[in-house]
């Protein structure tokens, strides 16, 4: 089972958990009709969608020790993306139950029914209107974007820009999350304590999201000392790295970079750090809205602002050989290994692939720096030799079976290999990779 449909399904437990500990349950349980147990279903897909919409802003939030917990950021990613989809799913399912009922009620097809006095007075009583304030608009605006995040066709950039507007709805969600167990009679409960912690772990990390303080406490300042083409597609960065006491990173790891004239961060691997001069080295490669225009929209001595460094691609599966596949710019992370083990020989072999169209800048770079680390160098031109297939990366490195995988280049790629290595029953925790696929 995958590892965000595991944790997605972990969080859709806790949230049954949370249901079947409340006096909610009692309630379905002794309803006639669907009328009866309507309320109480209603706390039922209210429950499972708050608890999975704040799993998801959580995560969004890029604690250290939650990315860990995932095996990093990128994985996170996807048990992000994950239960918030379902979580939508469950509120929207809410959502339709409470405006459906309305208006049945208002053409008469049920009875209106009788109400109830509420209990609640005082501060609690304000905070329980509160949540119900704007719910309904921001749940409709809500739909809008996740449509715009399904849609692929819409730019990333309307994506990212609308994302951010979801902690403001999370916000008002939370608050309406938090104050409707005071009237349901969940407080004190072991339901009410999980439904209640979740919301107020998801509102740490929605606040956090909001004022753009994720990562802070990684989050340091750097300037561009130098920038060059060594390709018509490729970008040559150095950053230096202004308040670097603190900032450790293993090779293979990633970063997020904020230039001075752009809104938002974006991931790059990181290609080398030299821990004399601070420079972080980059090698980006010119392939969609942001990348094609960031060569001219920067200069040398402009600000950036570095945070991480992040990711679990760092080549630390002790004990086996190891086969390392590239395609294309893919092979930044292990120029970062290549450079460290230089100087440190490793005790197993390594067997790097690189697959690349036509001449590369870094064809002669890694003939020189793989012969000073001792790996075992094979380049694919895939000009010449057609397209990469698992079946050449087995013939190439007979000993893969045996080995740990590390792979990073395009998706495609990545299933190809993914989808051999499973045929031949191996351990998939030894394939390792980096998905930077955000949305």
């Amino acid at each position: 089972m995958k590892n965000h449909i595991k944790w997605t399904i972990v969080f859709l437990l806790l949230g049954i958990i949370a249901y079947l500990f409340s006096p909610s349950i009692k309630r379905l349980l002794a309803a006639d009709s669907y009328l009866s147990a309507r309320i109480a279903l209603m706390y039922l897909s209210g429950t499972l969608g708050t608890i999975l919409m704040s799993a998801a802003v959580i995560i969004s939030a890029r604690f250290s020790f939650v990315n860990k917990f995932f095996g990093g950021l990128d994985k996170a990613y996807e048990v992000h993306k994950a239960t918030a989809a379902l979580g939508f799913a469950f509120g929207l399912i809410h959502f339709l139950m409470s405006f459906s009922n309305r208006m049945f009620i208002k053409f008469g097809v049920i009875p209106e029914p009788a109400h109830s006095n509420n209990p609640l007075t005082g501060f609690i009583l304000s905070l329980y209107n509160a949540g119900y304030a704007f719910l309904e608009p921001a749940f409709i605006v809500l739909i809008i974007i996740v449509f715009i995040a399904l849609f692929r066709m819409i730019p990333y950039h309307i994506f990212k820009y609308t994302h951010k507007i979801i902690p403001i709805i999370y916000l008002q969600i939370a608050l309406h999350a938090f104050t409707v167990p005071f009237r349901g009679g969940w407080v004190e409960t072991i339901g009410g304590y999980i439904l209640q912690g979740m919301v107020l772990f998801g509102t740490v990390g929605a606040i956090i999201t909001l004022f753009q303080l994720t990562g802070f406490k990684h989050t340091y300042k750097g300037t561009i000392s130098k920038k060059d083409k060594p390709s018509s597609d490729i970008i040559h960065l150095k950053i230096k790295l202004n308040n670097a006491d603190n900032f450790k990173l293993d090779a293979g790891q990633f970063v997020f970079l904020k230039f001075e004239k752009s809104f938002e961060a974006h991931p790059f691997s990181v290609a080398s750090y030299d821990t004399s001069s601070k420079e972080l080295e980059f090698y980006i490669k010119e392939c969609g809205d942001f990348t094609n225009k960031l060569y001219e929209s920067i200069s040398e001595n402009s600000q950036v602002k570095v945070e991480g460094p992040y990711g679990e691609f760092n080549f630390k599966e002790e004990g086996k050989n190891q086969v390392w596949v590239a395609g294309g710019i893919g092979i930044t992370p292990f120029l970062a290994k290549l450079k460290e083990l230089a100087n440190n020989k490793p005790s197993h072999t390594i067997d790097l692939i690189y697959s690349k169209i036509g001449d590369t800048p870094f064809d002669s770079m890694l003939q020189e720096m793989c012969a000073k680390a001792n790996v075992n160098l094979h380049m694919v031109d895939t000009n010449k030799d057609g397209l990469l297939t698992y079946e050449q990366i087995k013939s190439i490195t007979p000993n893969i079976l045996s080995s740990s995988i590390w792979f990073c280049g395009p998706v495609g790629f990545r299933n190809v290999v993914h989808k051999g290595l499973k045929q031949d029953n191996i351990n998939m925790l030894s394939f390792h990779f980096d998905n930077f696929s955000f949305r």
